[in-house]
């Protein structure tokens, strides 16, 4: 294999969470000879204590920029959008710049830094509250009327838990929140008196952490406001930050973004 060309760089991407991670992605991904993944392999992730996953996707990160075999790449294939990333890398041509984002590569960045002087990261920032208020909302378990009543029924006859949250942020024994297999191990476990509040000082940790990794890698990890990606020179700053030639960026308006971040941007404005 070759060494990777002069220019190639893996990205690393992170976030709190409901902070312009998918979008991030999407405006990545849509780049010539890019390949972005969102949340690659969380199944195997877990957020403080054992960086050997992050450290795998960054060694077979490196062997693909190298010009090593397209299918050798760890990814979680109960996750649509990794395979769909996957089967796209397999006939990307060029590529020079690969990465994954997600949250949990928060306490590894510096140990990818180490191994990899073309790794770079991107942190996404949204408002405190919006954030809170938006994770509160996408942990809650949605279902439709008849269901909501056929699983309550369900629960009363066979004396089980009828579970309307996920709490990813407070240990518990299950009797309130229903337990993740995967998700709970991608979270900080934080002391406080109601999920709310848990989710608001993984928020201030996360953020500060994050400051201070900045503050540090200067030229090699950068916060971004998550109304960076509803504007095309927002767009053009992280661009810039991955070294990409602003006659070769493909920007747009439409980067894709969850509703309630496109209300958060919509507010901002009023």
């Amino acid at each position: 294999m070759n060494p990777p060309l002069p220019d190639a760089k893996i990205v690393i991407g992170l976030g709190s969470g409901r902070s312009g991670t998918a979008s991030l992605t999407s405006l990545i991904g849509r780049q010539t000879g890019a390949i972005c993944f969102h949340e690659m392999n969380p199944s195997c992730a877990i957020f403080s204590g054992n960086p050997q996953p992050q450290v795998n996707a960054l060694r077979e990160f490196q062997t693909l920029l190298a010009g090593g075999p397209r299918a050798r790449l760890t990814i979680d294939y109960s996750r649509p959008s990794s395979v769909e990333t996957y089967e796209k890398l397999q006939t990307q041509t060029p590529l020079n710049l690969i990465g994954d984002i997600a949250y949990y590569y928060l306490n590894y960045v510096e140990e990818l830094f180490d191994l990899s002087p073309e790794c770079v990261a991107i942190c996404m920032k949204r408002e405190r509250e919006a954030t809170v208020a938006s994770w509160m909302k996408k942990s809650s378990i949605q279902r439709w009327p008849s269901l909501w009543l056929a699983d309550k029924l369900k629960a009363w006859l066979t004396r089980t838990p009828f579970y309307t949250e996920y709490n990813y942020w407070q240990e518990h024994d299950g009797s309130r929140w229903k337990k993740d297999p995967v998700w709970d191990s991608c979270f900080p476990k934080l002391a406080a008196t109601s999920k709310r509040e848990a989710i608001g000082l993984y928020w201030d940790y996360y953020y500060l952490e994050a400051d201070r990794l900045q503050q540090k890698y200067p030229e090699r990890f950068r916060v971004f406001d998550v109304r960076d990606l509803s504007t095309s020179e927002g767009q053009k700053r992280v661009l810039l930050f991955l070294g990409i030639a602003e006659d070769q960026m493909i920007i747009g308006e439409k980067v894709h973004l969850h509703q309630s971040h496109s209300d958060a941007v919509n507010a901002s404005r009023n």
